[in-house]
């Protein structure tokens, strides 16, 4: 497992009562989308795990949420990869295209961009 600084066992609790999940059944499933997303933060973030700054080895913990709520975009879209409109009787379903951390750039770009390590606020 690579999650270093995000604890695995908050982020699979987190994820599991955001989809309702009430069993270890899926867990392995969930580490593997979870990698992934970590993996995509850390390229994004420049992240060098040979580095001596802690801060520059690993994405921010402070926006765990952001790999929590993608990996539970990522998990209701199984099965569905490829899928724009599914319509089934009078129901209609439309998954986004692109990319799952689209709506989350512009808050880990003011992220990104802050020189002093101290995070951002939220006014």
């Amino acid at each position: 497992m690579i999650y270093v600084n995000f604890d695995i066992e908050t982020v699979l609790t987190n994820i599991k009562l955001k989809l309702s999940i009430t069993n270890n059944e899926q867990d392995t499933l969930l580490e593997v989308l979870c990698n992934d997303a970590y993996s995509y933060m850390c390229v994004y973030f420049d992240c060098d795990s040979k580095s001596t700054d802690k801060s520059k080895r690993y994405p921010p913990i402070q926006l765990q949420f952001v790999l929590e709520n993608v990996v539970v975009k990522r998990y209701r879209r199984l099965g569905a990869e490829g899928i724009s409109i599914e319509k089934i009787d009078v129901l209609s379903t439309t998954y986004e295209s692109g990319d799952d951390f689209a709506e989350y750039f512009d808050i880990m770009q003011k992220y990104k961009n802050n020189k002093s390590g101290l995070g951002f606020r939220f006014f």
